[in-house]
């Protein structure tokens, strides 16, 4: 069989395909060309300059996002200044005088602060996708969330608070709120009222907080720090705010005796002759308020029947220190202890009061009050006529006429008048005029301001209330802060108010946290004060002056040295602090010095990567006025980051110093941050 013969001309089919095969194949040659040159030009490329360059851009984006959000938080600071400033003014004025004008100047000024802070979000959200590329920048907008919280919470409080003022002050941009009490049955109602924006910025605050605790401050610079710092004690202050408010209707039914009527004691405190929580309780009274309106009172003189003690089988519940003066262990509980702590003295009050079975026991609390409160009442008041004695008493006239009647009466005689007095002033006080109420309200608050009055309730939740408000006389706790208080005990006379004394605090910070001080504590009596001062003679106790003196520091410190000290002093230590006590003579027209050095435990923080030093100074009950120079040295090489208050004098001779004055009416704290 033969074979086909081959042919060198392909078949038709393929014939007809050739042509596109071959355009597909030149395509192809084209573009494995090109793509050979481009891959020779992409291997030769220089990769290190497009990556600087995008760094550089990045870095660029980056730096005007820091930028953007510097100025984003120049422009919210703004606000704060402006908040900080009507807060700083409407929290000045005498509650009584505050009007609804202040009222809404606030909510504006909380209103601004927010759209500020919104404006200030949205202009660099964009940067937030680089925010873990700068700690400046990360902390910076995570704080414009935290403070954004704070403001919407302050607008929910103040919302809240509305319908409550606008009733107060009767509506009017000029009437005060003294001026439109009529019901505390209707604030109690207007504040439920507000229960839910309380709620709404409960809301606010816990996200506020956990934004805060969210901070890495390690990194952030100094500026940015204290900022943080400043968010830290605003959310704090707005918390204890709020939840005051949210218990306030259920606070006041119980405060003002809205459902049964409520029992409290009134303590008349002689400061003239000082005790740690403000004088010898000369008077004492009680009083009984129902429907928010006083129902019945009465006054008496003290003395060591009067109020009825407890049955001797109570006597040994009292334990009198070794170091107090006074050995009687019964009536040391009553006539002013030595408790700085003011809710301990009234404690051991109550508890001699009650268990004395006297009049409306067992009572609900305690008002205290010295002789200057007094004298700020009956200025408010404009005097008294105190019919029995038939004598017209005044705030410039008062001590007058209680040691003029001392001299002249019997030993409890000026006790009888001061009980009258008191009397007359609860009487007038119920019968005021618009403008009296104004001032009088105004008077107490300040009273209550600078621990001329304090209050004490066996409600343990009220007592918290008045911790918040200030107004109860405690003492801080100095476990994890510097801390002094110097609380005196007038042994014998009344010459407290002559006394002037100063207090000089010296403070070394050790590289380890621990605290080298010096307390210094300077007694003036002088003969040119004294001789103007009814309280001071022969008829009134020896002309000398002689205090036993118990100076609050830190707890765990350790006494290093003493001087011009006549006696050893005993060292006492508590949960709270350690108090050294000493005895201290002054003569007439003399003066005295006493200095005390110890060392405590680290009490300085690591704030990120810097130190906060935390001092807490604490007015004594009683006391008009103190004036305390604080001295702090921070360690070798330190920068100071920042100062709260400012420093009235900076030095740095070899290590950074910083000096303080203050005038202590109300209790003070200095805060320092610094850089090792």
């Amino acid at each position: 069989m033969t074979e086909p013969e081959t042919s060198s001309v392909p078949p038709a089919h393929h014939a007809q395909e050739s042509v596109p095969l071959r355009r597909r194949r030149r395509r192809r040659s084209r573009r494995n060309k090109w793509g050979r040159r481009l891959w020779r030009r992409v291997t030769h490329f220089n990769w290190r300059v497009v990556t600087v360059m995008f760094v550089s851009l990045l870095s660029v984006l980056v730096m005007a996002g820091v930028l953007l959000a510097v100025m984003a938080r120049e422009r919210v600071e703004k606000s704060w200044e402006s908040l900080d400033r009507v807060w700083f003014s409407v929290s000045n004025k005498p509650g009584t005088e505050l009007t609804l004008s202040d009222f809404e100047l606030l909510q504006q000024a909380v209103g601004d602060l927010n759209g500020n802070l919104s404006g200030a979000k949205k202009q660099t959200s964009f940067l937030r996708v680089f925010a873990p590329l700068n700690a400046d920048l990360e902390t910076t907008l995570h704080a414009l969330d935290a403070a954004q919280e704070l403001s919407l919470a302050a607008n929910a409080m103040l919302n809240g608070l509305e319908p409550a003022f606008f009733f107060l002050t009767g509506g009017s941009e000029e009437e005060s709120v003294a001026t439109q009490i009529s019901s505390g049955e209707r604030v109690v109602e207007l504040l439920s009222l507000g229960h839910g924006r309380f709620l709404s910025a409960d809301q606010h605050l816990a996200r506020a907080g956990k934004t805060i605790r969210d901070f890495k401050i390690e990194d952030v610079s100094p500026g940015l720090l204290t900022a943080v710092d400043g968010l830290e004690k605003y959310h704090q202050q707005l918390v204890d705010i709020n939840q005051m408010l949210l218990e306030s209707p259920e606070l006041l039914t119980l405060a003002l005796g809205l459902e049964e009527p409520q029992a409290y004691l009134v303590l008349a405190q002689n400061s003239d002759e000082i005790r740690p929580s403000g004088g010898y309780i000369s008077t004492y009274g009680w009083f009984t308020v129902g429907s928010g309106r006083i129902l019945n009172y009465d006054y008496s003189a003290s003395t060591i029947n009067s109020p009825n003690p407890p049955p001797a089988e109570y006597w040994d519940e009292v334990d009198v220190p070794d170091w107090w003066f006074m050995r009687d262990n019964v009536y040391a509980a009553w006539d002013g202890s030595w408790y700085a702590d003011f809710p301990s003295t009234a404690q051991m009050n109550t508890w001699y009061y009650d268990n004395g079975r006297n009049p409306e026991s067992p009572i609900d609390g305690v008002f205290s009050i010295d002789l200057v409160g007094f004298e700020y009442i009956l200025e408010a008041l404009g005097g008294v006529n105190v019919q029995s004695y038939d004598v017209a008493v005044t705030a410039a006239t008062f001590r007058d006429e209680i040691y003029k009647i001392r001299s002249e009466g019997s030993n409890s005689e000026h006790k009888r008048f001061l009980a009258a007095l008191y009397k007359q002033i609860m009487n007038d006080w119920q019968s005021v005029e618009e403008e009296e109420s104004i001032e009088l309200r105004g008077a107490l608050l300040r009273a209550l301001q600078e621990k001329h009055i304090m209050i004490y309730f066996t409600d343990q939740t009220l007592n918290e209330a008045a911790d918040i408000l200030g107004w109860s006389g405690s003492q801080d706790s100095g476990r994890d802060q510097d801390y002094v208080m110097v609380a005196d005990t007038n042994m014998g006379n009344k010459a407290s108010r002559s006394v002037i004394r100063q207090l000089t605090y010296d403070v070394s910070i050790q590289p380890d946290g621990s605290l080298h001080n010096r307390v210094a504590v300077s007694y003036d009596y002088s003969a040119r004060v004294a001789e103007d001062d009814p309280a001071v003679g022969l008829d009134h106790g020896p002309i000398n002056y002689s205090t036993l003196a118990q100076i609050f520091v830190p707890y765990n410190s350790v006494l290093t040295n003493i001087d011009n000290l006549l006696y050893e002093p005993s060292v006492v230590v508590t949960d709270y602090h350690t108090i050294f006590v000493t005895r201290v003579g002054v003569d007439y027209n003399e003066n005295q010095r006493i200095q005390l050095s110890f060392e405590t435990p680290p009490l300085v923080e690591a704030f990120g990567r810097y130190r906060r030093y935390i001092l807490r100074l604490q007015k004594q009950p009683g006391m008009i006025a103190e004036f305390v120079n604080v001295q702090v040295t921070l360690p070798g090489g330190a920068t100071l980051i920042s100062s709260s208050p400012s420093a009235s004098a900076n030095y740095n001779l070899q290590q950074p110093i910083l000096d303080y004055r203050i005038e202590l009416l109300t209790d003070q704290t200095i805060e320092i941050i610094y850089r090792e």
